[in-house]
């Protein structure tokens, strides 16, 4: 007899699991063996590769031999910085030749060219991609500043025209580019153009009653009467559709109350269903009959509902319309399976038929399988209490991860703020 200490636990091992295993050795000994114990020997000449011009500097981690004296085999591990690559005067002076048509159309924007501007320009501050930085300066800071927003509320029909300058650097060369710009008023119609001259018209009477409480706005505008309104603060016109939708979810709603109604009441019959297979095994114990003590049951429970002590529960409900129905001269049999089949859960059908069936055959053999029903029946209650405990822990994760969201956040953002 194996004892339960010298048990040995074999695990599960596939072939396609021995593969991977072994071939992440297999390829652990190649590189060793290709690159070595101590990394891959540099080869003279070979360097520590730049960054492009405005990419910021490198830092390699080297191993370097020869630096103790005492040991020259031995590496020691060195990080050197390598700054960032520079143009050359030539390499400067093509780049700036080729970048000026690049330039002249990414600052454009929206606008169709420089000639004719009516809203901002695109004035970038770098070019990443060459490693470029671009200081730009207007001549006529009122109409476009260094930002490249155009301020055309005031300009003349005819345009105006603006120089720019772009000063462009990598740092070591410099190179100046100018653009002419017209800047035109912006494009508006009739409507837009009719509002804004009633803007600054109505703007000259509010200076003139800037004393007063309130602007008294004129009932006449160009010898045309006017009639001012207040636009609606709310969209009431989402109110149909919602409307709409309510009404097409509202036998979705009908039906999911239904489910959880029937759901609600399964899971009390079954909490019910031990009490009552073990209050009938112990009145029958005691010398009653099924129907005595039945309606003993349904008697005890009613005087517990009309004194507050218990509460409507749907099993001992329908034993009430059972006792009843006996009450009225159905047979016992009959009123029984009528029990069960109200009911609708399987182990109440299966105790109307055990009932039924001793109707039938006799009461002797009723009360040891009512024994058997009891133990099986709170088996299943404490089955169900712990399937209960299971879903109440469930749901609480919901809450728990808004919480640890909530934490993280207080933690994450201060983090991110000392940056700044």
């Amino acid at each position: 007899m194996v004892r339960k200490s010298e048990k040995k636990w074999i695990f599960p091992f596939t072939r396609v699991q021995a593969v991977c295993a072994v071939s992440g050795f297999v390829f652990y000994i190649a590189m060793k063996l290709v690159f070595g114990s101590g990394g891959r020997e540099l080869s003279e000449g070979a360097g520590l590769k730049r960054a492009g011009p405005g990419q910021g500097e490198s830092t390699y981690d080297v191993l370097v031999s020869g630096l103790d004296k005492d040991n020259e085999d031995k590496r020691v591990p060195v990080k050197i910085p390598v700054r960032e690559r520079k143009y050359s005067e030539e390499e400067a002076r093509e780049l700036f030749q080729k970048i000026q048509p690049e330039l002249t159309e990414q600052m454009l924007g929206e606008n169709e060219s420089l000639e004719d501007v009516r809203g901002n320009l695109n004035l970038k501050g770098s070019l990443g991609e060459y490693g470029l930085r671009i200081i730009w300066e207007s001549e006529n800071p009122q109409v476009i500043d260094a930002f490249g927003i155009v301020h055309n509320e005031d300009i003349p029909e005819e345009g105006k025209s603006v120089w720019l300058r772009a000063r462009v650097t990598d740092g070591s060369y410099e190179r100046q580019f100018e653009f002419k710009v017209t800047v035109y008023p912006a494009s508006l119609t009739r409507e837009q153009r009719a509002a804004d001259d009633f803007v600054r018209w109505i703007g000259q009477i509010d200076l003139k009653q800037q004393t007063e409480d309130r602007l008294s706005l004129p009932p006449v505008y160009m010898g045309e009467r006017l009639t001012y309104f207040q636009p609606e603060e709310t969209d009431y016109r989402i109110l149909p559709v919602l409307g709409i939708l309510l009404a097409a979810l509202l036998p979705l709603k009908g039906e999911f109350d239904r489910k959880n109604q029937a759901r609600v009441r399964e899971r009390q019959l079954l909490f019910d269903y031990s009490e009552v297979v073990s209050k009938l095994v112990v009145y029958m114990g005691a010398g009653l009959t099924v129907r005595g003590a039945w309606e003993r049951i349904t008697a005890g429970y009613k005087d517990g509902v009309k004194q507050g002590k218990r509460s409507v529960r749907p099993a001992y409900e329908e034993m009430v319309k059972t006792a009843a129905q006996l009450g009225s001269g159905l047979s016992e049999g009959k009123a029984y399976s009528e029990f069960g089949r109200r009911c609708g859960v399987q182990v109440y059908i299966k105790l109307s038929a055990l009932l039924e069936q001793s109707q039938k055959n006799g009461s002797r053999q009723l009360r040891p399988a009512l024994e058997l029903e009891m133990v099986s029946a709170f088996e299943q209650r404490k089955n169900l209490a712990k399937k209960l405990g299971e879903e109440a822990g469930t749901k609480l994760l919901l809450p728990l991860l808004m919480m640890l969201g909530v934490v993280m956040v207080m933690i994450v953002v201060p983090a991110f703020l000392s940056f700044y």
